[in-house]
């Protein structure tokens, strides 16, 4: 009895196979959504190159010199975010910079070029020539992403340490690698 159960129930299987309609073809295109080159929240990672002009109580001084650094932005809108960066630089026998940032951006998607002109704003610690100092900043810069992952940009920032009447020009190019 169950064998005949079985083949019973495994041939009304394959029959119902064989009347189940052939696969059809539609005239509908797919739409496959596209990413967007900025997201609504995102982690960024930054590698820069850095060049600074130093003044000292309003006189330019032969304090300049090249550097580079790291960055880590945390956007937690498609507008506004946050940033962390650490830079060195060649003036004064080595200078260290430490900061802190709110971001605004403006992410503009036109086709398939996508730029984000942003502002930027914070405080931190500078440390070099024996001293340890609070400062400022504000400045902005322009975002190109090559691709939703990876961008590069430009950014300018002026920095100032009121205690110490100093006061620098920073111009950065750097990637930006979005996660």
């Amino acid at each position: 009895m169950k064998k005949i159960a079985f083949t019973l129930i495994a041939g009304l299987g394959i029959a119902g196979s064989v009347f189940a309609g052939s696969p059809t073809k539609s005239d509908k295109k797919m739409v496959v959504p596209v990413e967007p080159c900025f997201k609504d929240q995102e982690l960024q990672l930054d590698v820069f190159g850095q060049y600074m002009h130093f003044t000292h109580a309003g006189q330019s001084v032969k304090k300049n010199g090249g550097g580079g650094g790291l960055g880590l932005n945390y956007f937690f809108c498609r507008y506004a975010g946050i940033g962390i960066d650490a830079s060195g630089n060649t003036v004064a026998n080595g200078l260290f910079d430490s900061t802190g940032s709110l971001i605004l951006r403006y992410p503009l998607e036109l086709g398939s070029v996508c730029l984000a002109p942003y502002a930027l704003g914070g405080g931190g610690v500078q440390t070099g020539a024996g001293s340890t100092i609070g400062i400022w900043h504000a400045g902005g810069g322009v975002e190109f992403r090559v691709t939703p992952k990876i961008g590069v940009y430009g950014e300018g920032r002026y920095t100032w340490a009121k205690e110490h009447n100093e006061e620098s020009s920073q111009a950065r190019l750097g990637v930006r690698f979005a996660f």
